[in-house]
Order: structure tokens, then C-alpha cells, then sequence
């Protein structure tokens, strides 16, 4: 059932005020990251190593009325293992991506798991933007941008994940929490959107959104 929210009509014309594309058909899906997020909307302190940011689906009806059809846990930074691990240092900082819009996704899978199953991901396919944490701040501030093919995917964490650290599931990857929510909800969900089942090769736009710039220019357009 749609989840009728104003959190949705608030980010699509967030991200109209951006420039950014909208798709408005109705199954024609709109995936957001909001950074530092909880789900009914409130900021929190957007810690390193913290499962503190949103990923959202938007759809809309036939009249054009956004609406919600998932909201889950996520994140779009690095943890704390990734930000340290030597392969970071050698790569002058592990990647976080920079705040955007991006066509650079296709179905697919992230990796094999121990167990011999796939992981199904959305799978970066064209270049995106990322910061290089350098100085492993946790912070995308004075970090330089790099834009390539990093594997920057749209993955999950493992059947049965528990504990509070992101860790090492995201070095630079965006990851929703909770894996049933991933495998049983949002990539099967994606699979239904008209241009997937036209194309199995579509690409997939997402867009990357810093929750407290997104919660000034709402209250810029309340006030």
C-alpha cells in the first residue's frame, strides 16, 4: 500500500529546485539517499560508523502525487574499518560519494557470498563522483573529488546482521541495513519499473541528498 507522506512531496520539489530529473510515471521509480536522517523525518548527529541515513523509493500516482514506497535504514558513508583500512590509505582515502544525482546503475549483484549465493545489487556501471578522505575525518570537507568506476554499488549486509557499526559493509558503497528489507523489497521492487522490464540493461538514476540542506530549504520554503 502507498505510504502517503509529505516527506516525498518535500524531496521532489527539493529536488526540482536542485535541477535534478524527477521520473513521474507511475512505476517509474525515484531512488533517494537522504544523508544524516531518520525515517520520520528528524536529523540525527550522522556519526561516523552509523547507520544514520535513509534510502528511499518514490513513486507517484496517476494523478502525479508522490508518494513513499520504501523507506529503510541505510547508509551512503564509509565505516569506521573502511576509513582506516590500509587498502584506504593506499587509495588516498576511502570514497564517499559526493552529494548528487547520478544515471550509473544496473541490475546485478555485488559479490558471491561465503554460502555460495549471489548478492544481488544494483551495480555501478558509469562514473560517479566520489571524495577521497585523505585525512580520515569522516567528513567530505577539503577532501579532493575523484570521478571514475569505483564499485560503488547498491548493496545489503548478510542474512541475520546484527550490531550498530556500518564497519567494513560500506567502503564507499551505498548499503541498506537490513537484508530481507534489501532481497525481499527494494530489489525486487525495482525489477517491476516498466523501463527494467522493457530493458534488463537499464540504467537506474539515484540521487545523493545531505538531510540538513534538504531540511534548510524546506524550512526556507515554509518561512
Amino acid at each position: 500500500m502507498a505510504q502517503l507522506d509529505p516527506l516525498a512531496s518535500n524531496l521532489v520539489a527539493y529536488m526540482r529546485a536542485k535541477g535534478y530529473e524527477v521520473f513521474t510515471s507511475p512505476g517509474h521509480f525515484n531512488i533517494v539517499y537522504i544523508e544524516g536522517m531518520n525515517p520520520d523525518g528528524t536529523l540525527n548527529p550522522d556519526k561516523l560508523d552509523g547507520w544514520n541515513d535513509l534510502r528511499l523509493v518514490i513513486d507517484h500516482t496517476a494523478d502525479g502525487e508522490p508518494f513513499l514506497k520504501i523507506n529503510h535504514i541505510a547508509t551512503t558513508e564509509p565505516g569506521a574499518a573502511a576509513t582506516f583500512s590500509p587498502e584506504a590509505t593506499k587509495r588516498g582515502g576511502v570514497a564517499r560519494i559526493a552529494f548528487g544525482q547520478y544515471t550509473a546503475w544496473r541490475m546485478g549483484y555485488h559479490k558471491q557470498a561465503k554460502n555460495g549465493k549471489h548478492h544481488p545489487a544494483l551495480v555501478q556501471c558509469r562514473p560517479v563522483a566520489v571524495h577521497r578522505d585523505k585525512n580520515r575525518d569522516g567528513k567530505r570537507t577539503g577532501d579532493n573529488i575523484h570521478v571514475g568506476m569505483f564499485g560503488i554499488n547498491q548493496h545489503s549486509t548478510r542474512p541475520g546482521m546484527a550490531g550498530d557499526l556500518v564497519g567494513k559493509f560500506s567502503e564507499g558503497c551505498l548499503v541498506g541495513r537490513v537484508w530481507a528489507e534489501h532481497v525481499e523489497q527494494f530489489i525486487p521492487l525495482l525489477k517491476t519499473d516498466p523501463r527494467f522490464v522493457a530493458d534488463p540493461e537499464f540504467i537506474f538514476t539515484s540521487t545523493i541528498i545531505a538531510g540538513d540542506d534538504f531540511q534548510r530549504w524546506v524550512k526556507s520554503k515554509a518561512a
